[in-house]
């Protein structure tokens, strides 16, 4: 559920940013349209650089890294990140559905062939799509 805020959203070039999809411990998601012709329909994920510690910081580039290589229907593209003095944005598809948190919390209760379904996806995307590097 999309939720609203007092703050205005940051500023970035090349997009305009509109409502709070969500926010975490160190991020907070908008939806937002890239500018020009195409109008494109993105999620941008804000990191405050002053809320990230040595560890958060090693796992934000490990979550750029991974999500730079992989390309499967089931997970969420990056399609850049740029940064500036305050923030670190990751520009990712947008998934008008939303996400599998929002699902699971809209139903309550998932049948167990939904699970074992989502189980097996993600399961098949971990294996076809990661580098043994990473494992």
């Amino acid at each position: 559920m999309a939720s609203s805020s007092n703050f205005a959203p940051p500023k970035l070039d090349d997009f305009i940013l509109t409502e709070r999809l969500g926010s975490g411990t160190y991020a907070t998601v908008y939806k937002a349209y890239r500018k020009g012709d195409s109008r494109e329909a993105v999620a941008v994920k804000v990191v405050a650089k002053k809320t990230l510690n040595k560890a958060s910081t090693e796992n934000l580039l490990t979550e750029i890294e991974i999500l730079k290589t992989v390309r499967h229907p089931h997970i969420v593209q990056l399609k850049d990140f740029v940064w500036d003095s305050e923030n670190i944005y990751l520009i990712l598809e947008w998934c008008s559905g939303g996400d599998l948190s929002r699902f699971i919390r809209s139903r309550r209760i998932l049948p167990e062939r939904v699970a074992r379904r989502f189980l097996q996806q993600i399961g098949h995307s971990y294996m076809t799509e990661i580098s043994p590097t990473w494992i």
